[in-house]
């Protein structure tokens, strides 16, 4: 950040700004200074920003394989459905048949 010097000078500049009696130098210096701040405050966040986007990154990962898995979970619920209505199918086919069988005997 700035030193005290520096901090002094950038709030007499944005003093005279406010009262609209900048000099174009002023200006250019007072743009240099918040240009200073604003990488120093960069600078500083940094590490923080890294960390927040890592666990950011992470987030999406987990959601990714989150949705993921429960994709897989509706397929196997659909497979399972399917298997059921076929073994129901299949029960109903047999007792179809051995109805049949048991009716032709009665019959003869």
């Amino acid at each position: 950040m700035l030193d005290e010097t520096k901090r002094q000078r950038f709030q007499y500049l944005r003093d005279r700004e406010d009262e609209e009696c900048l000099t174009e130098d002023e200006r250019t210096e007072l743009a240099g200074l918040i240009e200073e701040i604003e990488q120093a405050e960069a600078a500083y966040l940094k590490p923080a920003t890294e960390r927040t986007r890592k666990e950011n990154d992470e987030a999406e990962s987990r959601l990714r394989a989150l949705e993921d898995l429960a994709r897989r979970k509706e397929e196997l619920v659909e497979r399972m459905e399917a298997l059921q209505a076929e073994r129901a199918a299949i029960q109903e086919e047999t007792l179809r048949l051995l109805g049949e069988h048991s009716g032709a005997q009665t019959a003869v």
